[in-house]
């Protein structure tokens, strides 16, 4: 009986460790959904050269003095956006880039790949903009607050945001030390003292992906009078740009 259950003990151990071997050998390919190829509705329209990579996407009101980009969700097919945007920022130029390794974009995604496409936009297009504001999605949330915690941002939106990664994966996997495992941590909690733009956060209020505590936990980080919330009711983290609200609040935001 005693052999059995130490036989039993280390079967346990040997799965969890193989548990834990899988999620950290396969991990990026559970955090990043990249979409490939190129758009079915729009032809892209700027490229740019990043850490050896060679990233494509779109540029909207050329010719403004300020300037926005985009960092949208996983799976995002961002030039979705074009005609909102187009309409709702006509003061300003807005460059929607895919990743790297997502649509025509090379390469593939990692954090700091990311973190070096986001600086090499912004580094890019300083000279030609007076001010640069910036959009984060979901995933694009944790590259946009990196940006704004990095270079100067003027105004920051955030969409489904989420305080990190690693408490994302915690939640989702209760029984494992994510903070051992996880490479890529997104840490939009702990840089959040670092950024001094002006912020619009809003959140779904029926988002089953990335919940409300800790959309709250991050907003909480950010000083009362720099941070506007705002929930979107009836809204899910895929629906919430189907509301009129969204649009309205992120055009009275930057008007």
């Amino acid at each position: 009986m005693k052999t059995a259950i130490i036989i039993l003990i280390l079967l346990l151990v040997a799965g969890y460790v193989l548990a834990a071997l899988y999620l950290y050998i396969n991990q990026r390919s559970m955090i990043y959904f990249p979409h490939k190829g190129p758009s079915d509705s729009h032809d892209t329209t700027f490229k740019l050269q990043s850490d050896g990579h060679i990233l494509k996407g779109w540029v909207i009101n050329p010719r403004q003095q300020k300037a926005i980009i985009y960092f949208g969700g996983n799976s995002e097919r961002i030039e979705g956006n074009i005609d909102a945007f187009q309409s709702i920022f006509a003061r300003y130029t807005l460059y929607l880039l895919n990743y790297r390794g997502f649509g025509e974009s090379d390469g593939k995604p990692t954090e700091a790949g990311l973190y070096r496409d986001a600086l090499a936009i912004y580094d890019h297009l300083k000279a030609e903009h007076a001010h640069i504001s910036v959009i984060g999605r979901s995933l694009g949330s944790g590259v946009a607050t990196w940006l704004a915690a990095s270079r100067k941002v003027e105004k920051l939106i955030l969409i489904t945001p989420f305080d990190s990664a690693q408490e994302l994966a915690q939640k989702a996997y209760p029984y494992f030390p994510m903070s051992l495992l996880l490479k890529d941590k997104h840490d939009s909690w702990g840089r959040a003292t670092q950024i001094d733009s002006r912020i619009l956060m809003m959140i779904a209020s029926d988002d089953a992906i990335i919940s409300r505590e800790h959309s709250d936990r991050l907003a909480e980080q950010f000083k009362p009078e720099q941070i506007e919330v705002v929930v979107i009711d009836e809204a899910t983290h895929n629906t919430i740009s189907t509301h009129p609200e969204f649009f309205d609040a992120m055009k009275n935001f930057m008007a």
